[in-house]
This record gives structure tokens, sequence and C-alpha cells, in this order.
């Protein structure tokens, strides 16, 4: 008979359980600490990644457009149904950029701003890769070069960009492991989790040892039947509750339950009381979904020290990206509510006066094929991103920008992007900044990042 100890039992209860936070207590958590204790430079910094998530696959050909000459004719011939005139692009000029002259969406005005400000960066035809691979090995087939499973699937390729490994099952993710790294260094004596999320359960944010702690953006969720309140309008059923969380028990699992269900009280209340001490947001925030969110994490920013975190990691999501109809008309509701609801994060962040301290980077499964259906475009690979922050070297390109034509270098067919730039690249460049410095910290983060050009170092757009 197989036997399993009741420390795996407790770990696998308490993931799938999906509490709010947990405490480093377990050999693996010690073995993480001393590697993040070598990783560590200060521990009296303060520094926050934001994830923004796009969810449905983000077009990339009317992201990013070229915007002048036969590049812009190419790009009107692939797609002339979805293409935007030439004169509502939102121009870009990037350092060091010799390529075709681009501009951005209609929709990102914002943005634009912040590029050419020097406070954001794009990255070029980002995606999920497990080995760096060509055009010529795509076309030879997986028996040429591994590609990452079940490529242009919604659920396969959100999973793997956000576990950072495509070439396995896993259970964890890259932000996630990078909290189960630095937690017990940076924010030694917080009894909440590293890793919060105001936009719902993830992968990316999962560690071994982390669990992430949801939050709503009108803040913590109470269980109102453990103050005075009913439960359901029954007085014996919030006792039943109160005792079920008070009162000895015999079971390991009735135990751990227990235990869980104190700590997210525990975790409420002491949330609930850092938010309503600490300095307002002030801002202004569009009355939408992920305005709202990003608010939230404004709000948790503000209250870090009531928190007693030096380190911050927050995942917020967007959906109704799957342009398959209506591209045209859904992709500039959803990026102008996008730009400006991040338009007024950047503005709060540096009325906060810690834009330095904190990077937001957006991501989303997969990009879109250049080929149009009619009215939208079907699911691609590579995709581009958007970093800013006062920490990013802003107005460039990171990453090769592609060709927007048929039968290029980067063409998967029906003008889907082969990636040149690995999900593994972003995250070591973003661990490397976090904190997590050595090389043991970064392969547990991020163990396929030596196969790529960036792998070891990062891609450079932070100081």
């Amino acid at each position: 008979m197989a036997y399993i100890s009741s420390h795996a039992a407790r770990r696998r209860f308490m993931q799938q359980f999906g509490s709010l936070s947990v405490l480093a207590g377990t050999p693996f958590a010690a073995n993480l600490a001393m590697i993040g204790a070598a990783s560590a430079q200060t521990a009296n910094d303060y520094k926050a990644l934001v994830c923004v998530f796009l969810f449905g696959g983000n077009d990339d050909a009317n992201l990013i457009v070229p915007s002048s000459g036969s590049a812009y004719a190419d790009y009107m011939n692939a797609r002339p149904s979805l293409a935007i005139a030439e004169a509502n692009l939102r121009a870009i000029t990037p350092t060091g950029y010799t390529g075709t002259p681009l501009g951005l969406h209609p929709a990102m005005a914002n943005m634009q701003s912040m590029i050419g400000s020097g406070r954001a960066a794009v990255l070029a035809n980002i995606g999920t890769l497990t080995n760096p691979i060509t055009r010529a090995q795509w076309n030879g087939g997986e028996s040429s070069v591994a590609v990452p499973a079940q490529l242009f699937s919604h659920s396969d390729q959100q999973g793997q960009w956000q576990t950072g490994l495509p070439d396995r099952r896993a259970s964890t993710g890259w932000l996630g492991r990078m909290g189960d790294v630095t937690s017990s260094i940076f924010n030694p004596n917080s009894g909440v989790s590293i890793c919060m999320s105001i936009g719902g359960n993830n992968m990316i944010q999962a560690g071994e040892d982390t669990i992430q702690y949801q939050i709503t953006p009108q803040g913590a969720i109470a269980v109102g039947a453990l103050g005075n309140g009913d439960l359901y309008g029954s007085a014996a059923g919030a006792q039943a509750l109160r005792r079920l969380l008070t009162d000895p028990r015999a079971g390991m699992m009735e135990r751990e339950w227990s235990k869980i269900g104190k700590r997210a009280v525990e975790t409420e209340r002491t949330v609930s009381a850092a938010l309503a001490n600490s300095p307002a947001v002030t801002t202004a925030f569009p009355l939408t979904g992920i305005a709202g969110q990003l608010q939230m994490v404004a709000r948790m920013i503000s209250a870090r020290s009531n928190l007693n975190q030096r380190r911050q990691i927050f995942f917020v999501q967007q959906g109704g990206y799957d342009f398959h109809d209506n591209l045209v008309t859904d992709q500039n509701a959803r990026l102008g509510e996008l730009d400006a609801a991040l338009a007024a994060f950047n503005t709060e962040i540096n009325r906060q006066n810690i834009a330095s301290s904190v990077t937001t980077f957006t991501a989303s499964e997969f990009g879109r094929a250049l080929r149009h259906n009619g009215r939208g475009s079907d699911h691609g690979w590579g995709g581009h991103q958007f970093v800013f922050g006062g920490a990013v070297q802003g107005n460039r390109i990171y990453g090769t920008f592609p060709p927007v034509a048929f039968n290029t270098s980067q063409d998967a067919g029906n003008g889907r992007l082969i990636p040149t730039t690995s999900v593994d690249e972003l995250g070591v460049t973003l661990a490397r900044w976090f904190g997590a410095t050595d090389s043991a910290a970064l392969d547990t983060i991020l163990p396929n990042r030596l196969r790529f050009a960036n792998g070891a170092n990062g891609m450079g757009f932070l100081i």
C-alpha cells in the first residue's frame, strides 16, 4: 500500500482548498529561504510587480502597426477589413529602433505618452517557447524542435504563460515561485501572502508554499457570521461555524480546515485594518472592472508598511480579447478601457512617489493570426506586450519587431508569429530586479531560462 506522508497530504489539501496565505515552515521553504538570502542585496527597499493579464489573446497586428510605406501596404493588404487607417495610428519613435515607422492602436493615447516620456517600453513578439525555434524548424515538425503542447488553445496557453513551463505539467506559476524565493527574506513579519490577486484565482501566483491572497476591488472579504451576525439568517448556523473554527479537532483534515479558516479571518482583519489606516488613493479611476482592480492594487501598495511588506506581487485581469468577430469595435473598447486604467494607475503611483519601485507588465495567452477571417482574427502564438514603471528604460523596443506580412521568417502560417522572445526572458528580467539574483533562485523560478539568449541576465529593460 502506498504511503502518503501527513505533510504531503497537508500541502495538497491546503493548495486545493485555495487558502489565503501560508507561512514558510517546511524544509522546501527553508531551502528557498537560504537561496533567497544569497539573492537579497538589501531587505530595506520596496518593490512591487503588477501582472495585467488580457484573457482571450490580444490581436497584436492591430496593437502596434507599421505606419508608412510598403510595410503599411503589406499590413493593409493582409487584413483589408480589419486594418486601421494610417492617419489614425499613434506614432511612437523608440530609441535605437531603425525599422519601419510604427504606430499604436488609436485607443492607446496614454500608452503613447508613457512610451514617449520614457516610462514604458514594448516587448516585441513574446510568447511561450520550450526552445528557440526558426521557421525552418517549425516547418520540420516537432521532431525538429519541441514546441509547447496544444498551441493556439486558450486554456493550455494561458496555463503555459503562467507556469513558465510549457514542456511539462506544472502546478505552480513563475510569480508564485518568485514569492517562494523572496517572501521570507523581504516580508518575514507579514501575515499576508506576498502574492495578492484582485483578478481572481490564477496559476501564475501559485507557489510551492506561496498561495495567493484574493481580494476584491472593494476590499478584503469578511465572514460576517464570525462576528455577531447570522449565517443565512440563522444564529445557530453562525454559532456552528464559529465552533468549527475554534473547537479542538481530532482529524488532520479537520485541523487543517480550522487553521485555514482562522488564518482567513485573521488575514481579512489585518488587510482591512491596514487599508483603513493607510494614506488614501486620491487619483480618480474610471468606473471599469480593470480600473477598479488597479485602484485596489494602488491601495494595497499604499498599505505596504502597515502590512509589513517590502515585496508585493499583484495580479489583475481583463477579459474579452478573443476577437473572432467584431475585432475593430471590440478591441477598440477593450484597449480604451485598459489604456485609461493604466494611465490612472501610473498617475497614482507617481503621486505616491513610488513609481521607481513598481513595475507593471501586460500578458496574454497568445497573439492572433495576421490573416483575417472577415470581421475577426484567429488564434496565434507570439504577441506584443507593454511594461512600464519608473525603473523601466522606456521608449524602446525589447526583442525583435517582426515584419507584418505573410511568409516571413517568423510566420508559422497565416501570419501567426513564431515568438523570438520567451516568457522565461521576461521573467528573469523581472525576478532579478525584484531581488532574486542568485542563479539557484532563478533556476527555481524559471527552470528553462538558460535555453534562451537572455535567460541568464535578462532583457535589460529595468534599472
